[in-house]
């Protein structure tokens, strides 16, 4: 038995002799009490957080399914969708296939040669997962919308051998953004899997006439009672302009998605001569990727009332205390200082790596660096206004070398060029600075903070867009830009890498000042994690070359953390994965495929190994990193299995490699 199956059964003992007051409260995540006395479990009552009316529909695996939206494999893996029927008037059924194919081909790579259907993922004979599926949202006091949930039920679910698998979206997705990692996994398995949208998503709105998009993806006319102004190109997103600070409730919405999972399997999938599904007898899981990791980890943290059981988390932003100093001994990628959060870390990137591309050698060709190529100009002209304010000092030659120390300074390693290349070419960096100073910010789109906005562009210049776009964006959008042609801008013109004016400089100078302000580290501060996992089994992995989401200041300090408040628990684990990075979709390309391994097949090894863990009593991998290796063809050669070898040493405010 697990430490957690342990303490479950210490709760139902103590409700039993009446020894746990029924007044217990979870927190400030405003849920019921324990009822000890009630006949009717907790799990089976819908708890008392604020949500919308719950949809139901039954998908038959025919013409629709849990996993797919009906595509089959073969359309996951096919670049462009079917059309649609009517393509001028989408129905929620083609908004929903639309936003499946899109999330889930945006997180794993569906590329044979990178493995997927060989190494990871469904295999050729998978066939479609029919089942039962509910949606619903969860609701501020004020009754805006927080957080969308989906929960599916496939037809597979083992009643005798329940389970649940808790799936935070990654990124700033919508709530299909971990359809394709903890959903795929979970659906093949026969668990409920309980989605949210963590309160990110693909909320739009458009400030020319207000109109924007209901939970299922439909567009929505704006409030007439409104100021709308016809000219005014602006766009507003659920992640960055809310003004609600929704990455502290992450971890909250995560825990209510559970929930409402418990209640809909106690509600409609439970006969009368069963008993009820509960903490007691039912395996939950939390897990998802990059910010999803996130989510469960916060979620872990809160739950001092034993809702999950273990959690797995791949590539997680993890938010250290601000004074929590440690050391990272590694032969080529050391560290010692604080752990620093994603929006200072995105403002100096946006700052700096422009200028420090210059310093690095081409290691292939790929599309994004054949992009940069002509934009020398442009790259050269951000060092020379870096050394003019005084941001760097060397000499014209010196500049890149200077702006990539500053970088390296900060605890990356400095990434493969054609990694830079994707980044720069994508303002991938100063999309990331913007997103999060707006949200730590509680800024509204309105506010265009220091200049910056998001637009629709075509062809480098801002356009209304078109009414199709509109009524399609549900289903083509990760929830930041770029995406699905809006962009970020400057002064409302979209950046543009080959701007050899460098005019979008001042707005990252502004940044870097409003970064400093109070409300800004209020919200930061709001965000530190404490380490304490509540005894729960969890699997932390990461990738050694994550040039997004650095293990310094995510993975590894964290481990760093727990280490230090809690060394007599020791049932976490981190794991390294040689040559894996953040973004999993790039390795549908060769030449990506030629210097990365896909971090997908690493997470479901994890989610296996803890799976057996806590049904067979297998132990956890050890602390270690795995020496993948890249090939244009993968096989199960260059992808080693986890072993039970000590090779990351893990100790009070250290990690030593």
């Amino acid at each position: 038995m697990s430490v957690n199956r342990l303490q479950k059964r210490t709760v139902r003992d103590a409700c039993r002799t009446k020894s746990l007051a029924s007044g217990l409260l979870l927190g400030t995540l405003g849920l019921s009490a324990i009822a000890c006395s009630d006949a009717v479990p907790l799990e089976a009552k819908l708890l008392n957080f604020k949500h919308s009316d719950i949809q139901h529909s039954y998908l038959d695996g025919q013409k629709d399914d849990l996993l797919s939206a009906g595509l089959g494999l073969g359309g996951l893996q096919a670049q462009a969708l079917p059309e649609a029927e009517n393509p001028q008037k989408l129905t929620e059924m083609d908004l929903r296939r639309a936003a499946i194919h899109t999330n889930y081909r945006g997180i794993v790579s569906t590329h044979n040669d990178a493995g997927y259907g060989r190494l990871y993922g469904p295999d050729k004979n998978q066939k479609p997962i029919p089942g039962h599926e509910y949606r619903s949202s969860v609701h501020y006091p004020d009754g805006a919308l927080a957080a969308n949930i989906v929960v599916q039920v496939p037809d597979s679910f083992q009643r005798g051998k329940p389970c649940i698998i808790a799936a935070p979206s990654s990124g700033s997705r919508g709530v299909w953004g971990a359809i394709g990692t903890a959903g795929d996994w979970g659906l093949r398995h026969g668990c409920v899997v309980a989605y949210t949208d963590k309160g990110t998503g693909t909320g739009f709105q458009f400030l020319n006439n207000g109109e924007h998009y209901s939970s299922s993806g439909l567009l929505q006319s704006g409030d007439i009672s409104a100021e709308f102004k016809p000219t005014d190109l602006r766009i507003a997103t659920k992640h960055a302009h809310s003004a609600k600070h929704v990455e502290k409730n992450w971890g909250r919405y995560t825990l209510q998605a559970v929930q409402m999972a418990f209640y809909l399997l106690n509600q409609h999938h439970r006969n009368s001569k069963q008993n009820y599904f509960t903490r007691d007898n039912t395996t939950v899981i939390a897990s998802s990727i990059s910010n999803g990791g996130n989510s469960v980890i916060q979620a872990a943290e809160l739950d001092n009332q034993n809702w999950i059981d273990a959690v797995v988390a791949s590539e997680p932003t993890l938010n250290l205390p601000s004074d929590f100093k440690y050391n990272v001994e590694h032969p080529s990628d050391p560290y010692s200082g604080s752990g620093r959060d994603i929006l200072y870390l995105g403002i100096q990137h946006a700052l700096y790596q422009p200028c420090a591309m210059l310093a690095s050698k081409t290691d292939s060709p790929s599309i994004f660096a054949a992009a940069i190529g002509p934009a020398t100009a442009a790259l050269q002209q951000r060092c020379k206004n870096l050394k003019n304010a005084g941001l760097l000092n060397g000499s014209d030659e010196q500049l890149a070398r200077e702006a990539e120390a500053k970088l390296s300074a900060l605890g990356f390693q400095t990434p493969m060029y054609s990694l830079q290349a994707f980044a720069v070419a994508n303002h991938l960096w100063p999309s990331i600075a913007v997103n999060y100073a707006n949200a730590y910010g509680r800024k509204k789109a309105q506010d265009s903070l220091c200049d910056f906005s998001f637009v629709y562009q075509e062809q480098g210049q801002s356009k209304v867009m078109p009414a199709t776009a509109r009524q399609a964006l549900y289903g083509q959008s990760s929830g930041i830009p770029n995406t699905a042609g809006i962009s970020l801008a400057y002064k409302g013109q979209p950046l543009n890498i080959f701007d050899t004016s460098d005019s979008s400089f001042t707005g990252f100078q502004c940044l870097a000042k409003f970064y400093d302000t109070k409300a800004v580290q209020e919200s930061i501060a709001a965000l530190s994690l404490n380490g304490d996992l509540h005894g729960k089994p969890t699997l932390i992995i990461h990738g050694n070359l994550d040039s997004l989401v650095g293990p310094n200041h995510n993975s590894r300090g964290y481990m760093a953390l727990r280490a230090s408040r809690f060394p007599d628990r020791d049932n976490v684990r981190y794991i390294e994965i040689n040559k894996g990075q953040h973004f999993d979709a790039l390795l549908s390309w060769p030449e990506f495929r030629q210097q990365l391994v896909p971090m997908h097949h690493y997470y479901e090894q994890a989610m296996e190994a803890m799976w057996q863990h806590l049904h067979q009593a297998k132990p956890l991998p050890a602390n270690q990193v795995v020496d993948s290796q890249a090939a244009l063809q993968l096989s199960q050669k260059q992808l080693p299995a986890f072993s039970s070898r000590e090779n990351i040493k893990v100790e009070a405010g250290s990690l030593r490699f």
